[in-house]
């Protein structure tokens, strides 16, 4: 009798226990997956912000994430021009239509309305770098 308690004991836990790392390696997987759609959206919005603004040289993504109320991905980021000048501000990207939204102007000399066509320094909110 005592054997099968102890038994019984024994197996609980084996299960217990291979269901709360079982559970452990699902979050960390679905936290990896979050993490690349949010990058891969980064990546289309600065795609986007090239499109909007001529002569950028790099855009450093200060902080970005979904927008539950306006269903928009709002995006910060410090953008710097050939001639080496910055500024930071906030940005709607609409994921569905890949396009941007309405972009308060901070300093019209490095906002300059047209399309960057040469390759821009990225550098994305997990601090990865890259060339779009």
């Amino acid at each position: 009798m005592k054997k099968t308690w102890i038994f019984v004991l024994v197996c609980s836990l084996l299960i217990i226990t291979a269901i709360g790392v079982g559970g452990k390696m699902y979050m960390d997987k679905r936290t990896e997956e979050k993490e690349a759609e949010k990058i891969e959206i980064e990546r289309k919005s600065i795609k986007a912000l090239k499109e909007r603004y001529a002569n950028i040289k790099s855009v450093e993504i200060k902080d970005s994430g979904f927008d539950k109320k306006t269903g928009a991905f709002d995006v910060t980021v410090k953008m710097t021009n050939k001639e080496n000048d910055s500024v930071t501000f906030t940005f709607p990207f609409w994921i569905k239509e890949e396009s941007l939204g309405a972009i308060l102007k901070v300093d019209k000399s490095v906002q300059i309305k047209g399309a960057t066509t040469d390759r821009i320094h990225v550098i994305y909110s997990n601090n990865e770098e890259g060339e779009i």
